[in-house]
Protein backbone atom coordinates (compact mmCIF):
# COMPACT_ATOMS: atom_id res chain seq x y z
CA UNK A 1 0.00 0.00 0.00
CA UNK A 2 1.58 3.28 -0.97
CA UNK A 3 0.76 5.94 1.26
CA UNK A 4 0.85 9.99 0.21
CA UNK A 5 1.18 13.29 2.69
CA UNK A 6 -1.63 15.11 3.43
CA UNK A 7 -1.65 19.12 5.04
CA UNK A 8 -4.64 19.63 6.90
CA UNK A 9 -5.50 23.17 8.77
CA UNK A 10 -7.68 22.14 11.84
CA UNK A 11 -9.83 23.44 13.62
CA UNK A 12 -8.52 24.93 17.50
CA UNK A 13 -11.19 22.21 19.29
CA UNK A 14 -9.87 19.97 16.52
CA UNK A 15 -6.79 19.89 17.08
CA UNK A 16 -7.35 19.95 21.06
CA UNK A 17 -9.41 16.95 20.68
CA UNK A 18 -7.02 15.00 18.68
CA UNK A 19 -3.97 15.60 20.65
CA UNK A 20 -5.95 14.85 23.94
CA UNK A 21 -6.88 11.56 22.84
CA UNK A 22 -3.24 11.02 21.23
CA UNK A 23 -1.51 12.14 24.68
CA UNK A 24 -4.22 9.63 27.01
CA UNK A 25 -2.97 6.90 24.62
CA UNK A 26 0.29 7.83 24.06
CA UNK A 27 0.35 7.22 20.34
CA UNK A 28 1.55 9.90 17.55
CA UNK A 29 -1.18 12.17 16.66
CA UNK A 30 -0.91 11.32 13.21
CA UNK A 31 -1.88 8.03 13.87
CA UNK A 32 -5.20 9.31 15.54
CA UNK A 33 -6.33 11.14 12.63
CA UNK A 34 -5.64 8.70 10.59
CA UNK A 35 -7.19 6.24 12.41
CA UNK A 36 -10.69 8.98 12.80
CA UNK A 37 -10.57 9.13 8.79
CA UNK A 38 -10.41 5.54 8.40
CA UNK A 39 -13.57 5.19 10.98
CA UNK A 40 -15.26 8.02 9.27
CA UNK A 41 -14.99 7.36 5.25
CA UNK A 42 -16.59 4.13 3.42
CA UNK A 43 -14.92 1.60 1.94
CA UNK A 44 -15.06 1.99 -1.79
CA UNK A 45 -12.43 0.51 -3.23
CA UNK A 46 -14.68 -2.94 -4.65
CA UNK A 47 -17.61 -0.82 -6.26
CA UNK A 48 -18.38 0.11 -9.43
CA UNK A 49 -17.85 3.91 -9.62
CA UNK A 50 -21.67 4.84 -9.99
CA UNK A 51 -22.20 3.16 -6.48
CA UNK A 52 -18.70 4.92 -5.25
CA UNK A 53 -20.66 7.86 -6.04
CA UNK A 54 -23.78 6.90 -4.18
CA UNK A 55 -22.38 5.60 -1.45
CA UNK A 56 -19.36 8.61 -1.01
CA UNK A 57 -23.02 11.49 -1.07
CA UNK A 58 -24.25 9.49 2.12
CA UNK A 59 -20.55 10.36 3.68
CA UNK A 60 -21.90 13.97 3.48
CA UNK A 61 -25.18 13.75 4.53
CA UNK A 62 -26.87 15.38 8.28
CA UNK A 63 -27.66 12.99 10.86
CA UNK A 64 -31.30 13.14 10.21
CA UNK A 65 -31.03 12.34 6.57
CA UNK A 66 -28.82 9.35 7.15
CA UNK A 67 -31.54 8.29 9.67
CA UNK A 68 -34.08 8.82 6.74
CA UNK A 69 -31.60 6.87 4.28
CA UNK A 70 -31.17 3.98 6.74
CA UNK A 71 -34.03 3.53 7.59
CA UNK A 72 -36.06 3.76 4.16
CA UNK A 73 -38.13 1.00 2.90
CA UNK A 74 -38.57 -0.49 -0.90
CA UNK A 75 -42.00 1.14 -2.32
CA UNK A 76 -45.51 -0.78 -1.98
CA UNK A 77 -45.40 -1.32 -5.26
CA UNK A 78 -41.62 -2.75 -5.92
CA UNK A 79 -42.16 -5.30 -2.95
CA UNK A 80 -45.42 -5.84 -4.32
CA UNK A 81 -44.01 -6.58 -7.72
CA UNK A 82 -40.61 -8.23 -6.47
CA UNK A 83 -42.87 -10.98 -4.24
CA UNK A 84 -45.29 -11.60 -7.16
CA UNK A 85 -42.70 -11.93 -9.43
CA UNK A 86 -40.41 -14.57 -7.27
CA UNK A 87 -43.16 -16.21 -6.38
CA UNK A 88 -44.20 -16.86 -10.18
CA UNK A 89 -40.68 -17.41 -10.78
CA UNK A 90 -41.03 -20.53 -8.38
CA UNK A 91 -44.20 -21.91 -9.45
CA UNK A 92 -44.66 -21.40 -13.15
CA UNK A 93 -41.53 -19.66 -14.15
CA UNK A 94 -41.10 -16.63 -15.93
CA UNK A 95 -42.23 -14.81 -19.68
CA UNK A 96 -38.97 -13.01 -20.88
CA UNK A 97 -39.90 -9.69 -20.12
CA UNK A 98 -41.61 -10.77 -16.28
CA UNK A 99 -37.66 -12.19 -16.10
CA UNK A 100 -36.07 -8.41 -17.44
CA UNK A 101 -38.82 -7.07 -14.64
CA UNK A 102 -37.34 -9.80 -12.24
CA UNK A 103 -33.93 -8.79 -12.77
CA UNK A 104 -34.16 -5.25 -12.72
CA UNK A 105 -35.91 -5.01 -9.32
CA UNK A 106 -33.45 -7.53 -7.82
CA UNK A 107 -30.75 -5.24 -9.10
CA UNK A 108 -31.95 -2.32 -7.51
CA UNK A 109 -33.01 -4.55 -4.49
CA UNK A 110 -28.96 -5.15 -3.61
CA UNK A 111 -27.83 -1.43 -4.60
CA UNK A 112 -31.03 -0.32 -2.27
CA UNK A 113 -29.68 -2.73 0.65
CA UNK A 114 -25.99 -1.62 0.03
CA UNK A 115 -27.02 1.69 0.21
CA UNK A 116 -29.07 0.94 3.60
CA UNK A 117 -26.14 -1.37 5.18
CA UNK A 118 -23.47 2.26 4.31
CA UNK A 119 -26.18 4.14 5.81
CA UNK A 120 -26.14 2.47 9.05
CA UNK A 121 -22.25 1.88 8.97
CA UNK A 122 -21.92 5.28 9.09
CA UNK A 123 -23.95 6.26 11.63
CA UNK A 124 -22.41 3.59 14.38
CA UNK A 125 -19.01 5.28 13.60
CA UNK A 126 -20.80 8.94 14.35
CA UNK A 127 -21.40 6.77 17.53
CA UNK A 128 -25.11 6.40 17.08
CA UNK A 129 -25.82 2.84 18.77
CA UNK A 130 -27.90 1.19 15.90
CA UNK A 131 -29.82 -1.81 15.65
CA UNK A 132 -28.30 -5.42 14.66
CA UNK A 133 -28.68 -5.60 10.45
CA UNK A 134 -29.90 -9.37 9.53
Amino acid sequence: MSAHTVTLELPESLYRSARRVAEATRRPLADVVLDSLSHNLPPLDDLPADQVEELARLSSLEDGDLWREAQSTLSPEEQSDLEALLEAQGSDGLKANEQARLDALMDAYGRFLVRKSHAWLLLARRGYRVPVQD
